[in-house]
């Protein structure tokens, strides 16, 4: 468990210390993967046939963000800290969304898709899945949630309060899903494909999201005697949760030792994440890869759930929440596997597909230039 990674230093470019634990690097070492991505960038653009002039705005817009790195420790002084925390699960969660991105625009291109439309998609994703993951936590544990709430101010705090955890998968899942299906049909895309090409990179996302659960310390495991099972600090969410239901005596150095089901989940993900992207290759029909995912996914996360020790049984099944979700979802890819079996033809859509990027979708006039 590491909640902090490092912590950046905006007195200071590159300046490396240790304190209390925590590593301390200047602001400066920002620009190091900031550059190798511009290059990066700029690669894939000349392999294109693009030029550096043809790339003028781009090459500006990467240039001023790097002075305005360069430029905080000048202004140091005015700010009310002299560094900011990189947190594990916040810093998983952005390297998946960029693994997960850069994985699928390779992929997507190969099938006319251009990469614009790739991240637009990601990005809408990323967004709906954080506010539909930590809505449905909200709902699920606002009893203990907003426990002590007695005004506005305290309300958005707790709600806004990721410290101890506070998402559920299955609620980024459902909006994204809605958001997902009012994505293309404002784009004019074919979902199904689109869907098939995705969910690969939503594994990927969601596999680097469990590692941060790791590093946060939620989504913890029952207790454990294998040789792997893995124990947490004091004043962690399950040393504070054991603690509470009177499982640790008071003082306690570590928690009991603990299934690590956040890597039980990430090892899934992966896993999940290979297969679907070759099945891609192998499917006849579009949707199939969706119909894999439904139909693989909820069934390992069903299993994981009675590993997991922070969540109970809801509606008196004995089920918890993510356990009835699983179902409805597995039952989901039943009905959608029904369907393409008895679907008339075929449903395979023509690759590559001739998609535009965004900014050339809008309608012209007739004899105008598009």
């Amino acid at each position: 468990m590491q909640q902090t990674l490092i912590r950046i230093l905006l007195t200071d470019w590159f300046r490396v210390e240790s304190r209390e634990g925590t590593w301390h690097l200047g602001v400066g070492f920002i620009l190091i993967p900031w550059i190798v991505l511009g290059l990066l960038e700029i690669r894939s653009a000349m392999q294109k046939g693009e030029s550096l002039r043809q790339q003028a705005g781009s090459l500006f817009t990467w240039a001023l963000i790097a002075v305005g790195i360069l430029a905080v420790p000048l202004f140091a002084n005015q700010l009310p800290q002299d560094s900011v925390p990189v947190f594990g699960w916040g810093f998983m969660l952005v390297l998946g969304f960029l693994s997960a991105g850069m994985f699928t625009i390779r992929r997507a291109e190969r099938i006319g898709i251009p990469k614009e439309l790739i991240w637009d998609l990601g990005m809408y994703i990323f967004a709906s899945g954080i506010v539909g993951a930590r809505l449905f936590f909200l709902v699920q544990y606002r009893r203990v949630v907003f426990r002590d709430v007695t005004n506005f101010g305290q309300f958005l705090q707790a709600a806004l309060n990721f410290s101890d955890g506070g998402m559920v998968l299955y609620g980024g899942v459902l909006l994204g899903m809605v958001v997902y299906i009012w994505f293309c049909r404002t784009r004019q895309i074919p979902a199904l494909v689109l869907a098939d090409l995705v969910i690969p990179a939503i594994f990927i996302g969601l596999a680097f999201g469990r590692l941060g659960c790791l590093l946060n310390g939620c989504c913890y495991g029952d207790v454990c005697e294998l040789p792997w099972s893995i124990q947490f600090p004091p004043g962690s969410p399950p040393y504070d949760a054991l603690l509470n239901r009177g499982f640790l005596e008071p003082g306690a150095e570590k928690s009991l030792p603990l299934h690590p089901t956040q890597i039980y989940s990430s090892l899934n993900a992966f896993l999940l994440a290979a297969l679907s992207a070759v099945w891609f290759k192998r499917r006849t029909k579009d949707g199939e890869v969706v119909v894999l995912a439904l139909l693989t996914y909820p069934v390992m996360r069903f299993t994981i759930e009675f590993l997991r020790n922070d969540e109970f049984g809801q509606f008196r099944t004995g089920l918890t929440i993510s356990q009835l979700v699983s179902i409805g979802l597995f039952s989901l890819g039943i009905l959608l596997l029904v369907y393409l079996r008895h679907a008339r033809g075929s449903t395979k859509t023509p690759l590559p597909l001739k998609i535009a990027p965004p900014e050339k979708n809008a309608q012209v006039p007739d004899g105008q230039p598009t």
